[in-house]
């Protein structure tokens, strides 16, 4: 008998850091706007700390419109890589290995690891640090892969980075 411990999904509670750009363009943006009210008379020409008040508005524009397209670039590849490995997956398009787990290194509880094994000479290495579509959860954290030994089949690709990316983890009897 064959249990499904992994499949490719997307999660959005490890995709909330890619709001980070959105709170800092925000931050910038507004931040000529809480400068005058601060500072009363500031924003009118000759006033003193005028030049201040212009250097906040320009810099608060141009960094929050930075932001705000980093933000949504990087939401946008986000969804569009997990749309592309989804059909990956779906097609069959993806890399095989069936084994036992062996080498396993185990990510402590306190991070600033990464978490690592090998089936048959295949290496896979993750972190829950990291964002991106795929298998990345640390067996400290819940994670599926907890030990060697374990009889698996995980269908994974090879990225840009020569790294396999899981996307699917079968436990095999």
């Amino acid at each position: 008998m064959t249990e499904v411990l992994y499949e490719l999904h997307f999660n959005w509670l490890s995709s909330l850091a890619l709001l980070i750009p959105l709170f800092v363009g925000l931050g910038f943006f507004f931040c000529f706007k809480w400068y005058p009210v601060q500072n009363p008379g500031v924003d009118k020409k000759g006033a003193r700390g005028y030049a201040l008040y212009v250097f906040f508005k320009w810099m608060g524009w141009m960094v929050g419109v930075f932001c705000l397209f980093l933000f949504v670039g990087s939401v946008f590849f986000h969804i569009e890589d997990y749309f592309v490995k989804k059909e990956v997956l779906e097609n069959g398009q993806v890399l095989v290995v069936e084994g036992y787990v062996e080498k396993y290194h185990a990510m402590p509880i306190t991070g600033h690891d990464t978490e690592s094994f090998e089936i048959n000479g295949v290496y896979f290495e993750y972190t829950n640090g990291e964002i991106y579509n795929g298998y990345n959860r640390p067996a400290c954290f819940g994670g599926v892969i907890t030990e060697n030994g374990q009889h698996l089949k995980i269908k994974f690709i090879e990225d840009f980075d020569k790294r396999n990316i899981i996307l699917y983890i079968e436990e095999l009897e």
